[in-house]
């Protein structure tokens, strides 16, 4: 889609430079040539009187500042493409599920980063399409993140199980760091030797975007070995698979004793995200679509 076009951004902005996500989305689509128009959730009456080519949205503030009504109301005013990019799994919550099957009926195109349950649905105007990486930071070794394990994440659910059994088998050489981004998450890539990821929502055809967000950062991961990840990356290439606890533990032992072997796989990681799972890749992606389905 090589047209300029005006893209009316409603998403969760906040202080300059502190919502990593929506900045490098709408710096990708500068990028790539197109104007934006950033609207904060939280602003949704201006909508109605701005024009623009697309209206894009993630979450759409919905159930923190606008009913999903209110949304619905909202959607039915306006008059240019309407596109929906949802970065959760869907299934998570009930809720969550009732909203994307509701706001999905009024919208031209949704982009779904849980691809598992947009396959077992039939919304004809429902794609797949997963997040990317935007800004990279270039990581420095610092002392509090040094360790030989670390898991970065939120803990609930299923996960907290997963990092009792981990520090129950590697004692300190485990650290648990909650929900770091940015440059923090760049250090941590640069000072921990393996960065796990849990097998907890993932699933086939779903995985959390922390899978292109610490490769492109330079750490080394070890992540479940689903299905649906080939063949834009590859296990043994760019990240250490694993199957179930028992694979999980083996692998981590693996590759803290092979420093060469776990070396080479974290270059070819972030050189194959860096090359092909940016932000900019993924949005091109999203703009064919919509170009090829007009």
């Amino acid at each position: 889609m090589d047209k300029q076009l005006k893209i009316l951004y409603f998403a969760n902005f906040l202080n300059k430079g502190s919502n990593f996500v929506e900045e490098d989305i709408k710096s990708a689509l500068e990028k790539l040539g197109h104007e934006v128009i950033a609207v904060h959730e939280k602003d949704y009456k201006k909508l109605q009187n701005i024009k623009a080519d697309i209206f894009l949205f993630h979450k759409a503030g919905v159930g923190r500042y606008i009913s999903l009504q209110e949304f619905i109301i909202l959607l039915n005013h306006i008059t240019c493409k309407k596109v929906m990019w949802f970065f959760d799994p869907v299934k998570l919550f009930q809720q969550r599920e009732i909203d994307i099957e509701t706001i999905t009926q009024y919208i031209d195109y949704g982009f779904l980063v849980d691809d598992t349950w947009r396959r077992r649905h039939k919304f004809k105007n429902l794609y797949s399409l997963k997040e990317g990486i935007g800004t990279v930071y270039k990581g420095v070794v610092r002392d509090e993140l040094k360790c030989d394990v670390a898991f970065a994440g939120s803990l609930y659910g299923e996960r907290e199980e997963f990092v009792a059994t981990l520090k129950q088998h590697f004692g300190n050489k485990f650290k648990v760091f909650d929900n770091l981004f940015g440059q923090d998450m760049a250090d941590l890539c640069a000072s921990a030797k393996i960065i796990v990821a849990p097998d907890f929502p993932t699933n086939e055809f779903y995985w959390s975007s922390r899978i292109y967000l610490t490769l492109g950062l330079g750490g080394f991961l070890v992540h479940p070995d689903v299905y649906g990840l080939k063949p834009e990356l590859i296990e043994g290439t760019h990240f250490a698979g694993y199957k179930g606890i028992d694979e999980l533990i083996m692998t981590i032992e693996y590759f803290l004793e092979n420093e060469d072997q776990r070396k080479q796989i974290q270059e070819q990681g972030q050189k194959k995200c860096l090359e092909t799972c940016t932000f900019e890749d993924r949005l091109e992606i999203m703009l064919e679509v919509i170009n090829n389905k007009e």
